[in-house]
């Protein structure tokens, strides 16, 4: 009985040792969380002391925001890590989709987006963050609204080290790990938190990010 609980006992542990779904590469020095790698939230933009003449954002004037949780691994051996690059695909229904299989029903699409940071402290809680303008969310939600993006679509997450994959993870869990790739892509609808509003907001929660070099820099 005793060598049966221990048996129980190893097979729980390196369950919960496990990577996240995908599975890490090999000495990744980056990995998602096992513990909410990814939550996605309806939020109310920062007030900058807007106009009152109307919204642009139609009936729903908030924002989504998607924030994932990630963390540095034994295999970093420095106290930063340079630069780690997340690229994400939002799932979403577009009914307005001219090229719909059947009328009316929409086209299943993937917001996409990436954020690069640099200079990422070795920690296990790291958090990083991407915002979809109330407008898109409105477009994208389908018939049953802006919760949907919580309630009902997914989100795929990659992480990549020097150009290459080190980890992905499912806000939720797929029987397919490649659903998000038959989804029709619409890019450059996922902000990165310096290219919105948020800017202001929890400025000391997330990394540094790497800007794009300006047109006339040296």
């Amino acid at each position: 009985m005793s060598l049966r609980r221990s048996f129980l006992s190893l097979v729980l542990l390196a369950f919960i040792a496990a990577p996240a779904a995908y599975g890490q590469a090999k000495d990744s020095p980056i990995a998602f969380s096992n513990l909410e790698p990814i939550t996605a939230t309806l939020v109310t933009a920062p007030n900058l002391g807007g106009s009152s003449l109307g919204s642009a954002a139609g009936d729903n004037p908030q924002w989504l925001k998607v924030e994932f949780h990630f963390g540095t691994t034994s295999a970093l051996t420095t106290k930063y890590l340079d630069s780690v690059e997340f690229k994400v695909w939002i799932e979403g229904l577009d009914l307005l989709a001219k090229n719909a299989p059947v009328p009316g029903k929409g086209v299943a699409v993937a917001l996409t987006g990436s954020v690069n940071y640099v200079n990422v402290p070795a920690n296990k809680d790291i958090y990083g963050v991407f915002y979809v303008h109330p407008s898109s969310v409105g477009r994208y939600s389908g018939t049953g609204g802006a919760e949907d993006f919580n309630r009902r679509f997914n989100v795929h997450m990659e992480a990549y080290v020097g150009g290459v994959l080190m980890d992905a993870i499912d806000k939720r869990k797929e029987t397919d790990p490649k659903w998000f790739q038959p989804l029709t892509v619409v890019p450059n609808l996922v902000f990165r938190q310096d290219q919105c509003v948020f800017i202001i907001a929890d400025p000391d929660r997330y990394p540094a990010i790497k800007l794009t070099p300006s047109a006339g820099a040296q």
